[in-house]
This record gives structure tokens, C-alpha cells and sequence, in this order.
């Protein structure tokens, strides 16, 4: 017998992948896979047949087990549309990851170590949530139509970050032909018990021998793994349920640059070849930088995924967690796309970016969620080999056309930014649709490095929701500003719009559109700034907390 649940209160578990499909054998429920049934396409089509015969509208979900290392939430439990979801804890919050498709999914977030929940508050308000949500004793309900990227703070709790994904498509097989196993194939430790680079190895070399369209697959299991160098034409695709694991030894690794304000040596973990192009990082597993352990035992860091020197690259889906140092970094390359990128990183650990976008073109940042004690998404560019620029391919290079678009940013210091290196021109930075969930910044262009412009900056359509602490002496809605970070090293910013923003906390010290004598912040334009404690947008700077304008001109609220 085939299950199939409709959406009244029974979560399909019909999935495009065959993931949750069951049937009763024995009076025992199994798991449907190929082995189990011949001609499995058959009977997927069958099944798909009859989902429309009988006019089910049916919620599929896909469920995400993380592996066993990473331990279950002991305050936050989940179920969607009735089905446990696994709630994994971490430094100060919990996560869980799943996702569903074709019809809504009601989730239930349970408080485990109290009766009630006295209050909650769901990032990104503009969701509603805080107004849908229903709380029962110590349960919290909503529903999710679409698949979205959530912060959910319960009373006495904390969060727990909810990571809804579009269902997973183009799943590739485990074997057959351009799929290169890392497993099977090459027998690679899926325990975590050792270092398994060199099968890593192998597998990437048979891939890029072979070319366009071959697949590094990673099943589930846990391998702890070197360095991984993609070359063109090639996917890394990692399986739900599995976890690239970084030692922090650095014997397993190769010292690609020294961190000075971090005093130590660090490398680019899983990068691109130079020079290549069409490379892919997919899939629903980790990648795991246990920046606590790197940072304070091992003494060795990881720049994590740092697509360099290459074109056409995409990464779409894996949770990124626990960066010791800056996470998913684009450097030094072209037509880059960043989609649903989970960068689940500790409040405790300095700087760890979430998102740095440095010296790159056409690239888009989007649907992604950045944890981080430091920036969450920003742009840089920086000085020919020095710092951890010193093995860079080719020589520095512009920033422009970069577009981040419905990202929802938590940290310490800055929720969007441009900065703070200029040491090439930045042109063209976009952030669209995003929401800061807490900061000590939300918005900013930080000009503190370097001589070079930064210019056609624009702000539309965010949220600044809460802000905390400071950052260097600042907790604030927008931050405009240059600073001499080198004695007489200075340049302009120029062209920053900031148009349809939503402030509900404008900060403890005043907003900043301030340049240096030499170097001036110009043409900044205001427009339909709303802020809650005026209920309305503002119609001046004072309004708008923007009374520190020295060096600057043209600074203005806009009709």
C-alpha cells in the first residue's frame, strides 16, 4: 500500500525525488527507493497520476536529518503540517532546515522548557507572522505559503532560524554516467573518522578530465576533507544529510594568506580553479568551517567557499556554519549568482562575514540569510598581494553591478554595506528587498581603506527592524561616511540613494553622511524613509537623525 496524505492536517509526503514515499510491507513501514520497487519511474508516474485523478492538493516536504555531531535543540522543537522537523542547536540559536512545495505548510514551534510563550517576534515583519502567528500555551502556529527564510524569537528562548526551501530539483543520481561518487567511486571516509582528501582529490580530477556537466557527488556521512579545487564545467553537489568538515590543522591544508588583524594564517578552503568558468555548488548538505575550534585551538582559519578567478559560477542551497573567518566570498570574478545561501555563523567569533562580495562583476546576492557577529553582506576591494589578497590571481580589479536582493542580514556590526576597502572603485551596489533583523548598523557605506571611489550606491525597499551595541562607537539606521583608516589615504563616496525604507529602531547616535576634508560625501538622496516612532516618513535630515554632514554636499530629502 502507497501513503499519500493530503494537505487537511496530513502533510503529503510525496516528493518529486522520492524522498518520503512509504509503503506497508510486513506491517512495517519502509521507505520507497528503486531497490525496493522495479521500474520506480513507473510507479512515480503512477503515483503522480493519481495525485491529479483525485484532485489532492497536496503539501510535498522535503526533511533534512542533519548528521549525528550536530546535537538536537533542547528548547525549540518543530513540526510541519503535522510532521517532525529536526531543530538542530548552535551558539545562541537553533536551526532547522526542510523544504516544501505545491500548497502551504502550517508550522508549530514549540517552546520545550516552558508552559507558555508570553511574546514572539518574527523576522522579516513585512511576512506578518506577528499578526498571523497564533500561540497555545507554549506552542507558536503560522503559515507559511511560500517557502521563505525566518527568525523566530520566542519570550525567555531565543531564536530559532527557520530555513523553508523551495522543494530541491534536478537532483542528480548517486551513480551513471558524468556523476563522480566520492564514495563508491572512490571510497572516501563517510565516518569523519579521517581525513579523506585524497579521494576528494580524485574525484575532482576525473570530473574536470571529463569536462562540462560532471558532477562531484557527496553523499550523506561526514568526511573531513583538505582543500577542494573546482575546475571548469564541474558541480560539487552535496546530499542532504551530509557535512564537509574543516580540521583546523593546518598540515591537512595550504597557507594561502596571514589574517594580521586575526594573527593567524588561514586558506581558501573549497575554491575555484583559476581562470575557469561554469562551476556549481549545490544541494541541500553543509559545509562546516568550525571556526570556534580553528580559530581558538587549531589556529589555522578558512575562508570557506571562495569562487576566485572564475565566470559563470553559482552557488545554490548548502547551510554554510561556523566561519572562523569571512565565509562565502566571490573574488576576482564575473557573472556570479548566490541563491538561498544559509550562512548560519556564531554571535561570539569576530570576523567572520557572512556574504563578502570583493573585486567582482555582475553578481547576485539573493533569497539568503547571513548570521554573523560581523558583517553580514558587504562589498570590498583591496591593495595588490598584501593581507590575504597575496595569492590573487591577476591584478586587482573593480567592483560594479552587484545586486543583493531579499536577504535577511543578523549581526553585530553591519547589516548591509559597502566597505570598508576601496582601494579599486565600487560602482553600482544595489540592496534591494532586504531586512536587517538586528545590528548595531544597518545600512552603511564604510569608506576607510584606500583612495578610490565608491559611487552609485543604492538602499530600496529595506526594513531596519532592531539594533543593538555599537559598532566603532556607532548604533544607527545608516552610516555614510569616510574615515582615513591609513594616515592621507582617503577617497569619495558619490551617488548613494536610499529610497522606500522602513526604520523601526533609528539607533542611539546620530545617522552619518560625513566625508573628510579631500574627500566628500555627495548626492545623497533621502526618499519615503518611514520611521516608526514618527508613524510616517520623514520629511527632514533632523527627522531622519542625520546631523553629522560635515564634508559633505548635496544631502537631501527627496518629494
Amino acid at each position: 500500500m502507497i501513503m499519500l496524505r493530503d494537505s487537511g492536517g496530513y502533510a503529503s509526503m510525496w516528493t518529486r525525488n522520492i524522498l518520503n514515499i512509504y509503503y506497508i510491507d510486513d506491517h512495517n513501514t519502509k521507505r520507497l527507493t528503486s531497490s525496493s520497487i522495479p521500474h520506480m519511474h513507473w510507479v512515480c508516474s503512477l503515483l503522480w497520476l493519481l495525485h491529479l485523478s483525485v484532485g489532492i492538493t497536496a503539501t510535498i516536504l522535503q526533511k533534512y536529518d542533519p548528521v549525528s555531531i550536530y546535537p538536537r535543540s533542547g528548547y525549540f522543537s518543530l513540526t510541519v503540517n503535522g510532521e517532525s522537523v529536526p531543530v538542530t542547536a548552535f551558539d545562541g540559536y537553533a536551526y532547522a532546515h526542510f523544504a516544501f512545495g505545491d500548497g502551504p505548510a502550517t508550522l508549530r514551534v514549540t517552546s520545550t522548557q516552558k508552559s507558555t510563550i508570553t511574546s514572539f517576534v518574527t523576522s522579516p515583519q513585512k511576512y506578518s507572522y506577528d499578526q498571523t502567528g497564533v500561540v497555545s500555551g507554549n506552542v507558536l502556529s503560522f503559515t507559511m505559503n511560500t517557502p521563505q527564510y525566518l527568525i523566530v524569537r520566542l519570550s525567555e528562548v531565543g531564536e530559532v532560524i527557520i530555513a523553508a526551501d523551495p522543494l530541491e530539483a534536478n537532483i542528480p543520481p548517486t551513480s551513471g554516467t558524468g556523476i563522480f561518487n566520492v564514495v563508491s567511486q572512490f571510497g572516501a571516509d563517510a565516518s569523519g573518522g579521517t581525513v579523506t582528501t585524497s579521494a576528494f582529490t580524485s574525484a575532482v580530477n576525473a570530473a574536470g578530465a571529463r569536462g562540462q556537466g560532471s558532477i562531484i557527488y557527496v553523499p550523506p556521512g561526514i568526511f573531513q576533507v583538505g582543500n577542494i579545487i573546482l575546475p571548469s564545467g564541474t558541480s560539487l553537489y552535496l546530499a542532504a544529510g551530509s557535512s564537509l568538515r574543516f580540521t583546523g590543522n593546518r598540515t591537512d591544508y595550504t597557507k594561502d594568506w596571514t589574517k594580521a588583524s586575526q594573527g593567524l594564517d588561514g586558506t581558501e578552503w573549497i575554491r575555484t580553479a583559476y581562470g575557469s568558468s561554469d562551476v556549481k555548488i549545490y544541494g541541500r548538505g553543509t559545509i562546516d568551517a568550525i571556526g570556534s575550534y580553528a580559530q581558538k585551538t587549531g589556529k589555522f582559519i578558512a575562508h570557506a567557499v571562495v569562487p576566485i578567478g572564475t565566470t559563470r559560477f553559482t552557488f545554490d542551497g548548502p547551510i554554510i556554519r561556523d566561519g572562523g573567518s569571512w565565509t562565502l566570498m566571490p573574488t576576482r570574478s564575473s557573472f556570479v549568482t548566490i541563491d538561498h545561501a544559509k550562512i548560519l555563523n556564531r554571535m561570539n567569533l569576530g570576523e567572520n562575514d557572512a556574504i563578502d562580495v570583493q573585486e567582482s562583476q555582475n553578481v547576485v546576492v539573493k533569497n539568503s540569510i547571513g548570521i554573523s557577529l560581523d558583517d553580514s553582506f558587504s562589498t570590498k576591494t583591496w591593495p595588490a598581494s598584501e593581507g590575504i589578497s597575496v595569492k590573487y590571481p591577476g591584478d586587482p580589479q573593480a567592483l560594479s553591478n552587484v545586486t543583493f536582493t531579499n536577504n535577511l542580514a543578523w549581526t553585530h556590526c553591519y547589516g548591509f554595506k559597502v566597505g570598508q576597502g576601496v582601494w579599486e572603485e565600487q560602482r553600482g551596489v544595489r540592496f534591494e528587498g532586504g531586512t536587517v533583523y538586528d545590528a548595531a548598523v544597518g545600512l552603511g557605506v564604510h569608506h576607510k581603506w584606500g583612495s578610490d571611489t565608491a559611487a552609485e550606491i543604492g538602499f530600496t525597499d529595506t526594513v531596519v527592524e532592531h539594533l543593538h551595541g555599537n559598532n566603532d562607537g556607532h548604533q544607527t539606521w545608516l552610516a555614510v561616511f569616510v574615515q582615513a583608516g591609513t594616515a592621507g589615504v582617503i577617497g569619495p563616496i558619490e551617488g548613494v540613494s536610499i529610497w522606500n525604507i522602513t526604520v523601526r529602531t533609528r539607533g542611539t547616535t546620530a545617522a552619518l553622511a560625513r566625508g573628510v576634508s579631500g574627500a566628500l560625501v555627495s548626492n545623497v538622496g533621502l526618499r519615503n524613509v518611514w520611521f516608526a516612532d514618527l508613524g510616517r516618513a520623514a520629511t527632514s535630515l533632523a527627522e531622519m537623525s542625520i546631523t553629522e554632514t560635515n564634508f559633505s554636499s548635496e544631502v537631501s530629502v527627496k518629494g
